[in-house]
């Protein structure tokens, strides 16, 4: 079970950095736009249509994609569970 976990966690990482691979900017949605999380305030920037803007840094895909990558590698590398 938790090799699955690790696994899934690890593809997931590494096809969201795949993803910004191709993305130059994120809109977010302008009900999610409203929302006062201090995060999204931060690593965001308020556009003129009252929208929030992600522009992910180039370093983030080749990070997304190297810990997903070791995430997975760890997965197979568990111990299997010992049969009884």
């Amino acid at each position: 079970m938790i090799r699955a976990a690790f696994l899934t966690m690890g593809l997931y990482l590494s096809l969201c950095g795949a993803g910004l691979f191709v993305v130059d900017q994120v809109a977010l949605t302008k009900r999610f736009s409203a929302t006062d999380s201090a995060i999204i305030k931060l690593i965001t920037t308020l556009s003129d249509g009252g929208v929030r803007i992600f522009n992910p840094p180039e370093w983030m895909a080749f990070t997304c994609i190297g810990v997903g990558g070791v995430t997975m590698l760890y997965a197979v590398a568990l111990p299997k569970k010992a049969s009884r």
